[in-house]
């Protein structure tokens, strides 16, 4: 009995092994590919190798971009391919070990009377020795990195071509020297396409310029344009093209400014929270300072607003001044608008509130000076 008992552990670990070996070689094939191609692909390669992991070892053997073309053709999936094979090796496992127990103990009570006592002390014995298969750990997930042949920098030559390629086919006005303005707005472009890259070039240097990085606007230009033909690349200055700019009024610094000013966290944490898709360098910005004012409050020090909001200049006059008085205008509406009196006065809380419920009205509610008359 105990012969056959080993020789049927023996025969289902062969089992085991083979299985363990099959799943360990998808997992090191997969943490290869994932290497291969970089952070950006690995939710497409989730979904690639879930239909089929045998499918793997196909694109092993090719070079980076030809795989990262197989799989653009791929949705991105939150699944994890890793845990995956290990949890169904874990019941592969679990199987096979039933299994095991079942035919250790398939002569188990088949003795007699005067047997019995052997019987069990033996039982105990070679469900020791053979009654548990010997597992082993598969392979974690491996970082995937940026990934191999990821290019992160244009030569001038390059920068050169892509601008001309652009300005040859989109330069269209004052014999082909100039691109095309709105006849509707003309601080506008008339083509969409070329309105898009230059509104990200703008917000590419803006958001270089907050954080202190020298970006002139022919790289950030040449950048933009390269990934529009070249998807896979992965620019450094890429980073710096967020949703709006630093100084966009969605992003709601003097709301946050005054909420400081208050020691109001909780709004500081949510506005902080909503610009983290709009803008992240200035989300940062917003929760380090949300930080250094909780450890203030922790440490019982006083704290102070880094922005004096009860010294605010008037707003500039409603008219004239031309163009450049009206960026003046929507400066200071974009930083105080929602917060200050158009003296400069700044606003009570309850004051900003009706200032604010007024806004959203259809039509634009009560006047600023309203609300001052009807609100201490």
């Amino acid at each position: 009995y105990r012969e056959k008992a080993v020789n049927k552990k023996n025969e289902i670990q062969k089992k085991y092994n083979e299985y363990f070996d099959e799943e360990k070689e998808n997992i090191n094939t997969f943490n290869q590919l994932s290497t291969l191609v970089g952070d950006d692909y690995v939710g497409k390669l989730n979904s690639f190798a879930s239909a089929s992991p045998a499918r793997l070892s196909m694109l092993l053997n090719q070079n980076a971009d030809v795989v990262r073309s197989e799989l653009d053709k791929y949705q991105d999936s939150d699944s994890d391919f890793v845990q995956q094979r290990t949890e169904k090796l874990k019941l592969k496992e679990s199987e096979l070990n039933q299994n095991l127990q079942d035919q250790v103990g398939l002569f188990k009570g088949t003795s007699t009377l005067f047997t019995r006592d052997i019987e069990d002390r033996g039982m105990k014995s070679i469900q020791a020795e053979a009654g548990t298969l010997t597992s082993e750990s598969l392979p974690s997930t491996a970082p995937a990195g940026p990934g191999i042949d990821v290019k992160t920098r244009l030569t001038n030559p390059e920068k050169s071509t892509v601008i001309n390629n652009f300005d040859k086919l989109y330069k269209t006005d004052m014999d082909g020297t100039e691109y095309q303005m709105s006849k509707e707005d003309e601080t506008k472009y008339a083509n969409p396409t070329v309105q898009s890259v230059f509104d990200k070039v703008a917000i590419m240097e803006a958001n270089a310029a907050e954080e202190r990085v020298t970006l002139d606007t022919q790289t950030a230009l040449a950048e933009v344009l390269y990934q529009m033909d070249n998807p896979n690349y992965k620019g450094d200055n890429l980073k710096f093209i967020t949703q709006v700019g630093p100084k966009n009024p969605s992003l709601n610094t003097a709301e946050f400014d005054s909420a400081e000013s208050y020691g109001n966290v909780e709004e500081m944490k949510e506005i902080a929270e909503r610009n983290k898709t709009l803008n992240i360098f200035i989300a940062e910005d917003m929760l380090i300072r949300i930080k250094e004012l909780e450890e203030a409050k922790a440490s019982g020090e006083e704290t102070t607003t880094t922005t004096d909001l009860t010294n605010v200049k008037a707003r500039p006059p409603r008219f004239g001044g031309g163009s450049e008085a009206k960026q003046e205008r929507d400066a200071w509406d974009a930083q105080y608008g929602d917060t200050h009196f158009n003296d400069g006065t700044l606003m009570s809380p309850a004051q900003q509130e009706a200032w604010k419920e007024s806004q959203a009205k259809r039509g634009g509610g009560k006047s600023k000076n309203s609300i001052r008359r009807l609100i201490d």
